[in-house]
């Protein structure tokens, strides 16, 4: 196989920007999934922002802009979803990694922990998409390594489980669990199974891969059998360990900033008659492998790849893994 396609997701639920070399780190590509966005609540807490459910974040596109930084710009659909603003036709430029000492630090609730620590970034840049948006939204940053808490059982539990496969120099708090892992891989074949089951071509973009491979004799979902993946050019190893199961995001119309219409609206009713394929959760359909880098390094489209192991049966998710709370999102 070889890699087709490197992607990073700068704030979470944004577009991606498409890479043609990236950097392996602890906690996956290099910028991905430092950001996230915020809505104030009456008690003084934050709401997470999913695609899922504010649609209109599919209308923020990220572009690289200089080595340290990068942009994101809001276009405007036909019909418009928020009021004119001139913001909306301005961007808006964001460091990948902000002096936290210029940032106040506060709480929020992410994955297993109500008090995750994170950044609020400064008024610009939440005046920014506030107007863009048409309601108060906040940027905070949750950066490489703040990890979470100690006392979390159910965290630890996990890190147990991928403790033995991590490199001796990588501690498991140096991963942040931005998402249900700190890759998402999936495969061309896959992807092109789903046109004829949708009766379209179906857009990969919604399924927000980092690892996009593709090989002309690989079957559909056979990823569902790997375990690890390596690199021989590079050294290096990827384990996998989690199916990505999938919610109503991937029914957003992502020009439109709205639920879809027809055929790529229901996408996820139609995968659920194919796809469930996974017992540990079974009321959701499956597309993609979840995984944590064993060594890192540059990666670049191109690459060649082999899938080191393969399981006899697919993975059962267990429950155990820390996933984002109250508004549910798995994927993105």
């Amino acid at each position: 196989m070889k890699i087709t396609q490197l992607n990073i997701y700068p704030i979470k639920s944004l577009r991606p920007i498409s890479l043609t070399t990236a950097t392996l780190c602890p906690q996956g590509l290099a910028h991905d999934r430092r950001y996230i966005l915020l809505k104030p609540k009456p008690d003084g807490t934050y709401g997470h922002m999913f695609v899922g459910i504010q649609t209109e974040m599919a209308l923020f596109h990220c572009s690289p802009s200089t080595p340290s930084s990068f942009n994101v710009s809001y276009r405007i659909p036909t019909p418009p979803v928020a009021s004119p603003s001139p913001a909306q036709n301005t961007t808006l430029e964001i460091p990948y990694e902000p002096d936290i000492k210029e940032l106040s630090k506060i709480a929020i609730e992410l994955h297993t922990d109500s008090t995750y620590p994170a950044y609020q970034m400064q008024e610009i840049y939440n005046t920014w998409f506030s107007r863009c948006f048409g309601y108060d939204v906040i940027l905070a940053y949750i950066g490489d390594s703040l990890g979470v808490p100690k006392d979390d059982a159910i965290a630890q539990s996990w890190k147990l489980t991928i403790k033995s496969q991590l490199p001796s120099s990588t501690s498991p708090e140096a991963i942040t669990f931005s998402d249900g892992a700190a890759l998402l891989v999936v495969s061309e074949a896959s992807l092109n199974a789903l046109h004829p089951l949708v009766g379209e071509k179906v857009v990969l973009e919604k399924f927000r891969p980092n690892i996009v491979l593709s090989c002309p004799s690989l079957p559909a979902w056979d990823e569902d059998l790997w375990s690890s993946l390596t690199l021989p050019n590079t050294g290096i190893k990827i384990l996998l360990t989690s199916n990505c199961s999938r919610c109503m995001s991937i029914n957003v119309d992502l020009e439109r900033g709205k639920m879809g219409t027809g055929p790529s609206g229901s996408l996820l009713k139609k995968m659920m008659r194919e796809r469930r394929v996974d017992l540990g959760n079974k009321w959701t359909p499956i597309f993609g492998r979840y995984g944590f880098p064993v060594s890192g390094g540059e990666i670049r489209v191109g690459d060649e790849v082999l899938v080191g192991d393969r399981l006899e049966k697919t993975t059962v998710w267990n429950g155990v893994m820390p996933r984002l709370s109250k508004f549910g999102e798995v994927t993105s």
